[in-house]
């Protein structure tokens, strides 16, 4: 692609994501709303009669899951365009357009779930009985009775809908200002050009091999954060207090209660990674000791983690490579998925080429009925190529779980969701270490990346955790979330973290403002679970483990049909014990000696 950003009128089609396969044009998604709206008023109607029969309950149900799917193209189209450039007029007006009809939606069925937790357990099961089409809902509606201590009546659920559009306005914000108003400067390239500096091109250049540069770039992007911090605290302070408002008006302890229970996840499973983690700090401060050693820095700062140990040795990949890549890493999962993996390559499921205004990261977000969709900002860089891949997991398990199960049970839980896009990185790693594993240096370069996978997603994940429910718990006891406060606890955590040979910079950092995680409302824990989980499930395909890749393709398969700790029992890992946590820490442990011994062999 480009060292200048181009605009989205200049990317070339074949590197867009195809929304029309959703709606043809922006009539017909004009038409989807409309239909969205009428949805919504018929839903209404049934209020006050949902649960006067069996045959109600049936009717109601019917059409909210046939206006749910409806619901799931109309965002997808706008939030799709939207995030192709997020200063374009027409994507702000479909988005705009979307979230209102969404928000009506919501206000509209918000009588739903209340309603059902006025039955009894005999009533339900007496309403599933004789009225066999509720079986297929079953769990759903289980479900929604087993929060019945949660759920306020039919007239505080709608009023708390209502309200939601103004709950979410502080992520909105966040995400508007750090995706199109915050600016990075530019930088001088060795071709003595000026380049516009974006998130993804520091990241970039943290690799760069003269520490100078990931001094310069790190500085600019820190200023740049450092300059509007207290706009970024407001915006974090305001959700983190909405959502302990939240969890106080649905009679939950905590709002981290409040998450964690709607998936039924114990919270001593958020516990036992801090302090597995904690465990094993040992071997992240040995890592970190040995790449100071190796770059021969006299001082190494956070900025330094990326950088290869092996100098003139970076993997590059183009798109078109990497996909290839991709194909023969995956191999393993089988030819059932290699031929779903082509159908998202061929048919312009990927939007690739960062642009002008573009949403920064990646992400992948599923429209049943259609496919799945992936956001991508491509460089050609061995980091590009992982995304790829672990977005491509996301995209495939949505894709077995719409083949296997019905919209209401396709959105699978946000616990699991992460285990297959990791374990796709594990099948890759594993892949490529041994395509160069007669090579010391390459190996040495991609052992190197496989540790720092670990550690961005186990290690530091981690204390993402730690810092979220730190200012939850802060918030809850009253005290003021400041940019001060937040930067000191979360700089105390990586210097913790990190430990005595990563020090810290002579500026200041709001590394926390950069986090958009802190708004999905404890979702990181889950990175660093799902990652240990997905070392464990990978272990065993590799080595070809009688059932396990028939006993994966289940889990893919499962949606969101029982609660995540059951599915992820059935797939052999029991997330409520801790020897899934020891073994991931002990492969860390492994590539680490095997680092120390290819670079003795250089």
């Amino acid at each position: 692609m480009t060292e200048k950003q181009i605009k989205r009128s200049d990317v070339p089609a074949e590197l867009t994501w195809n929304v029309n396969d959703i709606f043809p044009d922006d009539q017909a998604f004009q038409q989807g709303v409309l239909n969205l709206n009428n949805f919504s008023k018929q839903l209404s109607e049934h209020k006050e009669t949902v649960v006067n029969s069996a045959k109600e309950l049936l009717d109601t149900t019917k059409l909210l899951v046939e206006s749910e799917e409806l619901l799931g193209k109309v965002y997808g189209y706008a939030a799709r365009v939207n995030d192709s450039d997020t200063g374009d007029a027409r994507g702000n007006e479909l988005y705009n357009t979307a979230m209102l009809a969404v928000n009506d939606w919501e206000a509209a069925i918000s009588f739903y779930e209340p309603s059902i937790t006025t039955l009894s357990e005999e009533q339900l099961k007496n309403f599933i009985a004789s009225e066999p089409d509720l079986k297929q809902f079953e769990f759903n509606l289980n479900r929604i009775q087993a929060q019945k201590s949660h759920t306020l009546t039919p007239e505080s659920e709608e009023l708390l809908a209502k309200l939601q559009p103004a709950i979410d306005d502080a992520a909105e914000i966040s995400t508007k200002l750090d995706d199109t108003d915050l600016k990075f400067g530019t930088y001088t390239n060795d071709d003595g050009q000026e380049v516009d500096l974006t998130k993804e091109r520091v990241f970039d250049l943290q690799t760069n091999e003269d520490q100078k540069v990931r001094e310069a770039v790190s500085r600019k992007m820190d200023e740049a954060y450092h300059g509007v911090r207290n706009t970024f605290a407001a915006t974090l302070r305001n959700h983190v207090h909405s959502q302990n408002i939240l969890a106080g008006i649905r009679h939950f302890d905590s709002a981290r209660q409040m998450n964690l229970s709607e998936n039924d996840v114990p919270e001593s499973v958020y516990d036992s990674l801090i302090e597995a983690n904690h465990k094993h700090l040992d071997l992240l401060h040995r890592y970190y000791e040995l790449r100071k050693k190796v770059l021969g820095l006299n001082h190494m700062y956070d900025y330094d983690r990326h950088v290869s140990l092996v100098k003139g040795t970076k993997l590059k990949f183009t798109f078109d490579e990497a996909k290839a890549v991709a194909k023969k890493a995956l191999k393993p999962l089988g030819p059932d998925y290699l031929a779903h993996l082509d159908d998202e390559f061929d048919h312009r499921w990927i939007d690739a080429a960062e642009n002008e205004g573009k949403r920064s990261g990646g992400y992948e977000d599923d429209v049943y009925g259609v496919h799945p969709y992936i956001l991508l900002n491509w460089s050609d860089t061995y980091s590009s190529t992982s995304t790829l891949v672990h977005e491509s997991g996301h995209a495939l398990q949505s894709v077995y779980t719409d083949l296997a199960q019905p919209s209401w049970y396709s959105q699978y839980p946000i616990f699991i969701a992460e285990i297959a896009s990791t374990l796709n990185e594990s099948l890759l790693n594993d892949y490529m270490v041994k395509q160069y594993a007669d090579d010391p240096k390459v190996s040495a370069y991609l052992l190197t990346q496989i540790l720092g996978d670990f550690v961005g997603t186990v290690y530091r994940q981690t204390a993402f955790a730690e810092f979220e429910h730190f200012i939850y718990t802060a918030d809850a006891e009253g005290k003021t979330l400041t940019p001060d406060l937040m930067s000191d606890k979360f700089n105390g955590l990586f210097e913790q973290y990190n430990g005595p040979a990563v020090e810290a910079p002579d500026w200041d950092r709001d590394t926390w403002a950069y986090i958009p995680h802190f708004y999905y409302d404890y979702y990181v824990y889950q990175y660093a679970t799902s990652k240990a989980i997905a070392v464990s499930l990978a272990s065993d395909i590799l080595n070809q483990k009688p059932g396990a890749l028939d006993r994966y393709k289940e889990f893919l398969s499962a949606g969101a049909s029982d609660y995540p700790i059951n599915i992820v029992k059935k797939a052999g890992i029991d997330v409520t014990k801790t020897d899934y946590l020891d073994q991931a820490f002990d492969v860390f442990e492994d590539n680490l000696n095997q680092l120390e011994q290819k670079l003795n062999e250089l």
